[in-house]
C-alpha cells in the first residue's frame, strides 16, 4: 500500500488563514504575505466571471502545506508550498517561519506533488531557505542554475507622496493581454510558454503602459498606438517586468510608470481590509543594476534577498 503523501492540499480557508500568518509579521513578511494575497485576490475574480472564463496552468498554483498540520499550527509556522499546474516546467514557491527545515526537506523530497520529470522550477527562494533546497536539488534536479534577486519594499508615507508628471507626447494608458507578445518578444528570461505568463499575468493583474499620443481620428495603422514602455504586476504581487523601449530611453519614462503603477495600486487598496498593511513591493534581479538604482531612487528600500530559476529546456 502507498504510503501518505509528505503534502496536504489547502482549501481557500486555509489559504487565508496563511495570509493572516504573514500579516502579523509586516512589513519584513510582505513577499510571502502579498503572495499568497495575490493568490486570494485571483479566487475572486475567477468566481466573478463565467464558467468558460480559464486560468493558465502556466500561473496558477495549487496550495500544500506539511501532512499532520492543522489550523493551529498552519496559522504559526505559515508554511506552504505552491506548485503551477503547467504539464511542462512547473513553479514551485515555498516559504515557512519555522527555524527548523527538515521536515519540509523531507516532504519535498517525498513527495509525489513535484513531478520531477517535468523539469520544476523554483522561485523567490528566501534566502535562509536556500540551502536546505540546495540538498534537496542535488538529488532531485542538480542541473537548476540559480539567479540572485532582491525584493524591496516602498515605505507607505513614501508612496504616498509620489507625484506623476507624463511627459509631452506620451500617454498612461492600460496594459492587456493583447499586448502580451510585445512584452514578451522583449523579456531577456523568456522561454517556451512565456508568452502565455504574461497573457495570463496581463488578464488577471493588469499592467500600465506609456504610448505615443496619436491622432484617434486617423484610423490608419500608423494612428495605432505605440508602446514606449510598460510595467505590471507578477504573481507575487510584485512591480516587474519594467521595460523602456531603446528608442524611448533617457526620458526618465521608467520612473513615471513606476510611480504611476505605484498609485494605482494604492487606490485599489483604499478600503480594503484585507490590503491592511500593505505596501508596494518590487523584485528586482540582482544584476539589473539600473533597475536596482531606479527603485532605490524612488525611496524603495531592500527589504531581502532570494533566488530563483528559470524553467529549463532539458
Amino acid at each position: 500500500m502507498e504510503s501518505p503523501d509528505p503534502l496536504r492540499s489547502l482549501g481557500e480557508a486555509e489559504i487565508r488563514l496563511l495570509r493572516e500568518c504573514y500579516r502579523r509579521g509586516l512589513p519584513g513578511t510582505l513577499a510571502p504575505f502579498l503572495f499568497v494575497d495575490n493568490h486570494l485576490r485571483w479566487c475572486a475574480t475567477i468566481r466573478s466571471r463565467p464558467a468558460s472564463w480559464t486560468v493558465s496552468p502556466i500561473v496558477w498554483k495549487r496550495f500544500f502545506t506539511l501532512a499532520g498540520t492543522d489550523r493551529h499550527e498552519l496559522t504559526a509556522s505559515g508554511t506552504f508550498v505552491a506548485i503551477t499546474d503547467a504539464e511542462k516546467c512547473p513553479t514551485v514557491v515555498l516559504w515557512t517561519l519555522q527555524d527548523d527545515l527538515s521536515a519540509l526537506k523531507r516532504a519535498l523530497m517525498e513527495t509525489r506533488r513535484i513531478d520531477w520529470s517535468s523539469d520544476p522550477a523554483f522561485s523567490c527562494v528566501a534566502l535562509e531557505h536556500y540551502t536546505m533546497l540546495q540538498g534537496v536539488l542535488q538529488r532531485k534536479a542538480p542541473h537548476l542554475e540559480f539567479r540572485n534577486s532582491t525584493f524591496f519594499r516602498l515605505p507607505s508615507e513614501t508612496a504616498n507622496g509620489l507625484q506623476v508628471s507624463i511627459p509631452e507626447g506620451y500617454e498612461l494608458l492600460p496594459l492587456d493581454e493583447a499586448d502580451a507578445y510585445e512584452v514578451n518578444a522583449t523579456w531577456p528570461h523568456r522561454y517556451a510558454g512565456s508568452e502565455e505568463y504574461y497573457r495570463s499575468l496581463l488578464r488577471l493583474n493588469g499592467g500600465l503602459a506609456l504610448t505615443t499620443s496619436t491622432d484617434t481620428s486617423d484610423d490608419t495603422d500608423n494612428a495605432r498606438r505605440q508602446l514606449a514602455g510598460w510595467i505590471l504586476t507578477n504573481e507575487y504581487g510584485a512591480l516587474a517586468h519594467l521595460y523602456i523601449q531603446p528608442a524611448h530611453r533617457s526620458r526618465g519614462l521608467a520612473s513615471v510608470l513606476v510611480k504611476a503603477w505605484v498609485l494605482r495600486m494604492i487606490e485599489t487598496w483604499q478600503n480594503d481590509s484585507d490590503a491592511d498593511g500593505t505596501e508596494v513591493i518590487a523584485y528586482i534581479l540582482d544584476a539589473n543594476v539600473a533597475s536596482r538604482t531606479l527603485f532605490q531612487k524612488l525611496g524603495f528600500i531592500e527589504m531581502s534577498k532570494s533566488r530563483w530559476s528559470n524553467p529549463t529546456t532539458k
